[in-house]
């Protein structure tokens, strides 16, 4: 039976969709079933996580925290953790934020506790800061991250560039998850 993996972004507007899009690169290229998810959309349709082994949980950092729409979606779970229908899935978090700190790590953790609460199975980057990892042309992790994924949004002065850095580190991330989940 074909592994699964749902990967939950913020909203369509939001630097989540961007790198939860890169991610699902990064799972796919591991033959591993992956779909993304809207938190406003799941947050109505809950049972599409019944099936999935995995879930990435991506918010951007608002003031050192999830975003309303991921809280939402935290909360919308007590019937699933009432029940342990989570416990012993796979786990893992992304975010953002405009400043290269911006208190990411907060959000993180709030999805890592969140996840802990559920009996979920937390996976992070395993890349040393600014590593270059094999098959891969430029050095990954830049923020130096091992709770998760971290990215810097794209700079609205700077014509919303995008750091390629943190892209491949995306995808690096959906693949290590997708590897992860085929081992349990």
């Amino acid at each position: 039976m074909k592994k699964r993996i749902a990967t939950i972004y913020n909203h369509q507007h939001c630097f989540t969709k961007t790198l939860s899009d890169y991610i699902h690169i990064g799972i796919q290229s591991e033959n591993v079933e992956s779909e993304t998810y809207e938190a406003e959309f799941i947050c109505e349709n809950l049972q599409l996580l019944d099936k999935v082994d995995s879930i990435i949980f991506g918010t951007p950092t608002y003031f050192g925290n999830v975003s309303t729409s991921i809280k939402k979606l935290m909360d919308s779970t007590v019937h699933i953790w009432d029940n342990k229908k989570w416990n012993n899935k796979i786990a893992a978090g992304f975010t953002h934020s405009s400043a290269l700190s911006g208190d990411k790590q907060s959000a993180l953790m709030s999805i890592f506790i969140f996840a802990q609460q559920h009996g979920m199975i937390w996976t992070g980057i395993d890349l040393k800061s600014n590593e270059k990892p094999k098959n891969f042309d430029i050095n990954l992790n830049r923020l130096g991250s091992w709770m998760g994924l971290m990215a810097e949004s794209p700079n609205k002065d700077e014509n919303l560039k995008t750091n390629v850095s943190d892209i491949k580190t995306a995808e690096y991330f959906g693949a290590r998850i997708a590897k992860i989940t085929k081992k349990f």
